[in-house]
């Protein structure tokens, strides 16, 4: 299934706002969008602020998207893909909370399948 190619430094939250989702360090460095390392297979999604953490059961720690090309490889690993421009539901969900996440700002330039 083709779709765009999710990056470091987009804009996604949990399903569970605000929580904040981030890349803080993409396993590879040189394959860009946008100035921006693309995200991979191997990436650690983590969430900051889901706003379950109050509330004493699960909360959202990290994101596993689910939405890989399978042809378009980044440092011999797959890319991450978002099927629709932003903002929009991703095709993940939040361990140990589950729930997708939102996209809400990302490339929308390059696409791969």
């Amino acid at each position: 299934m083709p779709g765009l190619i999710l990056h470091f430094g987009a804009s996604v939250m949990c399903a569970h706002p605000p929580g904040l989702v981030t890349l803080p360090a993409p396993v590879q460095q040189k394959v860009l969008v946008g100035m921006q390392p693309v995200a991979t297979a191997l990436d650690t999604w983590l969430v900051s602020g889901c706003a379950l953490t109050s509330s004493g059961g699960p909360f959202c720690a990290t994101v596993q998207w689910q939405m890989f090309s399978t042809k378009v490889l980044a440092g011999g690993q797959p890319v991450v893909l978002q099927p629709s421009p932003p903002p929009g539901t991703g095709v993940g969900t939040g361990v140990s909370a589950p729930g997708p996440p939102m996209v809400q700002m990302m490339q929308i330039k390059v696409r791969g399948v």
